[in-house]
């Protein structure tokens, strides 16, 4: 899985960057975006190495979703807290 680095910031976060639904809809919508990506690269890969059926490749998808939610739980979790 390939690592982003996270936009840095040397402004201190205004109200509206630390309102909880804000933060909550930009990580998802950044989980998504890298689930997409990474599944996506996945697939590929493993296309080229023969036949991925059908089966596998939604098995794959599957994975990818669950991963993301998994590493997305806590930080919503937090921030449904601070809400």
């Amino acid at each position: 899985m390939a690592f982003e680095r996270s936009d840095a910031r040397s402004d201190p976060p205004t109200d509206a960057q630390c309102d909880p639904d804000r933060v909550r809809r930009r990580l998802r919508r950044r989980a998504e975006r890298i689930e997409r990506r990474e599944v996506e690269e996945a697939v590929s890969k493993l296309e080229a190495r023969g036949d991925l059926t059908d089966e596998q490749r939604e098995t794959v998808r599957l994975l990818g979703a669950a991963l993301r939610r998994r590493v997305a739980a806590r930080p919503e979790a937090a921030l449904e807290r601070s809400g």
